[in-house]
């Protein structure tokens, strides 16, 4: 979990680099962006799924005798994130920003697959149709709604930071056993809450205008070559927000 998250820390810190915003783009290029990013994103989802599938179906002791593999994904994932960060005008060029792209999330798949494991299908698939049900009622939200939402930029970077020093706090409690199971719900709440709300931000920076193409311009903005960490910030807001319910769904049971 904490590994997804430094992931998308990283990432917030080297988006917008030096190349022309979608403001500055004519209406059918905004629109072919937007498409692109979500037609990547959906690549992603179907990619995800067919990896993470089985593994949630094989035995705990194959995940125990591989976890070697949950290992390597972890690194890899965190390889890939970090040099998609800083080599932004290689991560710009295709095809190297496709390579980057689905080597990333071939292993997060892993990791969401191992993950998901402990946990029971039925629990896995309410989880993914809550996850489902939110991002697009965000989206439609991001979509039509006339405030602008991304100069919080720097608010959820410090709800993030809050977030991740509150984990660390747990995994340092847990370490010395004590285990406190309402702080668990809070924090796997707090994650959920956080990462709805990242669905809107991001949202509206691939849009590029409020109330739709048609709207004033958002204060923050994607550039049209950034369609790569486009689709991978939204990709990266839905497996968290997936995995902070799947771990609500499974304390209640």
């Amino acid at each position: 979990m904490a590994a997804v998250q430094d992931n998308k820390n990283d990432l917030e810190g080297g988006l917008l680099g030096g190349n022309q915003t979608i403001k500055n783009a004519s209406l059918e290029i905004r629109q072919a962006f937007v498409r692109k990013v979500y037609g990547i994103l959906t690549a992603q989802i179907l990619l995800t799924v067919l990896i993470a599938a089985p593994l949630q179906q094989v035995s705990t002791q194959w995940l125990q005798d591989n976890i070697w593999l949950l290992y390597v994904s972890l690194g890899m994932t965190f390889v890939t994130i970090c040099a998609m960060s800083c080599c932004q005008n290689v991560a710009r060029s295709y095809p190297t920003n496709y390579i980057f792209l689905f080597t990333f999330t071939a292993f997060e798949g892993v990791c969401v697959g191992f993950v998901s494991a402990a946990s029971t299908w039925q629990t896995v698939a309410l989880a993914a149709a809550i996850t489902t049900i939110i991002f697009f009622c965000m989206t439609l939200y991001a979509c039509f709604t006339k405030t602008d939402f991304t100069g919080c930029g720097p608010y959820l970077m410090g709800a993030m930071m809050t977030l991740f020093s509150f984990g660390f706090l747990l995994c340092v409690m847990c370490a010395f056993g004590c285990h406190f199971d309402w702080m668990l719900m809070v924090y796997d709440a707090f994650g959920a809450l956080l990462f709805t709300f990242y669905i809107v931000y991001d949202t509206q920076m691939i849009l590029g205008e409020t109330g739709g193409f048609y709207g004033s311009g958002h204060q923050i903005k994607f550039g049209i070559d950034d369609y790569v960490f486009a689709a991978l910030n939204l990709y990266l807001d839905i497996i968290n927000l997936f995995l902070f319910i799947l771990r609500m769904l499974d304390r209640k049971n």
